[in-house]
């Protein structure tokens, strides 16, 4: 699968990508551990998988990078057509459409939770292509 979902965190299908999207990714992690406070050891654990240590900064720092993907709106709304944009090959959109919406069916009760919860289900469904920002 060779389908780039989003730049972000869990929430990327890719098998590799670009020296500006890096970038990017790289200032968007860095504003929103700012922005939310949250310890970046919690966050790069994310990248392994560990999703034990669950609390509202987490969850904003979740939400922060979907917003900065241009993936959600602070509302906690995902932008579905954005990402499905996002996809390099037609062939592979309508797996992808499959798993934003399975990993979407859990809202949360705010918009981080709602992040959160799609970041989660996100990796749980696809831990190989699943980047957490």
């Amino acid at each position: 699968m060779k389908a780039l979902l989003v730049l972000a965190a869990c929430l990327v299908l890719a098998q590799a990508l670009t020296d500006e999207q890096k970038e990017k990714l790289k200032k968007h992690k860095s504003e929103c551990l700012s922005e939310t406070k949250v310890e970046e050891q919690l966050v790069n654990k994310l990248k392994a998988g560990d999703y034990k240590a669950e609390n509202d900064n987490l969850k904003k720092y979740a939400l922060c990078m979907m917003m900065k993907s241009e993936l959600m709106t602070k509302e906690g709304k995902f932008k579905k057509d954005v990402a499905l944009s996002k996809v390099p090959n037609p062939a592979d959109k309508p797996m992808v459409e499959k798993l934003i919406d399975t990993c979407l069916a859990n809202k949360g009760n705010t918009p981080h939770q709602t992040a959160w919860n799609y970041v989660k289900c996100y990796h749980e469904k696809d831990p190989k292509h699943a980047i957490f920002l």
